[in-house]
Formats: structure tokens, C-alpha cells, sequence
């Protein structure tokens, strides 16, 4: 299932890269945003997955799938705040620039709260089961 969603997401980033109409819309640059931070959350979940017998490498793909997990999130949201400008406000708010401020909250923001989770305790990422976020960081940076 991973395999040919990641296959799917390589077709849709190709063609939205290729058509200059579909990536210099707004949309079609959130969505090349969210395909990457997809990618990036399905690469990491594979890697995870197979890396659990490994602490150092364990601890390290469960932070990584936190940061692609919240990225995604927030890149959603910022879908959904653009589709609400356009829909909804349709004379009104006109952020300027709304493409470039929300692809930098959401490759950066989730950096500072997997760092904050991640600091204080490594083990809370480390598992015999699967590498993912355990304890506080798992409701602080996932929930």
C-alpha cells in the first residue's frame, strides 16, 4: 500500500512540476508541499519500521516521522486556511504572500517541538515494537 501510494505522489509532484499553470497556483504549491511531506512521512514509516533493532537509529527515524507527521498536519491546515480565504472570504482577507509564510511555519514549526520532545529523553522514542513517539513527547508533539 505504501509502495504505490509513494508511486502516486511521484506522478502528482511530476505533473504539478511540469504544468508552469498547475505549480505557480497557490494550490498546486501547497499541494506539492503536502506530496513531499508525504513522501517524506511514508519513506521515514518504512525506515521505521525495519530500525527498531537499532536504539541510536530507532530514536532517531521515530523523530523524524514525528517532524514529517506534524508538517503534514500543518500543511493541511494551511490548505484548509487557503481554501477557506477563497471560499468563504471571498472579498476580504488577502494575506500577502500566504504561500511562502505558511510553507515556512510548516517546514519549520515542527522542527522546534520534535527538538523539545526529543531533548530531554531519547528512550521515549525507543521501543522493542515500533520507533515511533512514546509518553509526554507522543502527546505533545503528535496529539
Amino acid at each position: 500500500g505504501l509502495i504505490i501510494s509513494i508511486c502516486c505522489l511521484l506522478v502528482t509532484i511530476i505533473s504539478y512540476l511540469s504544468s508552469i499553470k498547475l505549480r505557480t497556483s497557490e494550490h498546486g504549491q501547497l499541494l506539492i508541499n503536502l506530496c513531499f511531506a508525504l513522501m517524506g512521512l511514508y519513506i521515514t514509516f518504512i525506515v521505521a519500521i525495519h530500525s527498531r533493532t537499532v536504539t541510536g537509529l530507532c530514536a532517531l527515524s521515530a523523530a523524524v516521522l514525528q517532524y514529517f507527521f506534524l508538517v503534514t498536519f500543518l500543511v493541511m491546515a494551511a490548505e484548509a486556511i487557503n481554501l477557506y480565504m477563497k471560499l468563504v472570504i471571498v472579498l476580504g482577507a488577502n494575506i500577502p504572500h500566504f504561500v511562502l509564510k505558511a510553507t515556512i511555519i510548516s517546514w519549520l514549526t515542527p522542527i522546534f517541538i520534535v527538538l523539545f520532545c526529543f531533548a530531554p529523553n531519547y528512550k521515549n522514542y525507543v521501543s522493542d515494537h515500533f520507533c515511533r513517539a512514546f509518553n509526554i513527547p507522543y502527546y505533545i508533539g503528535m496529539v
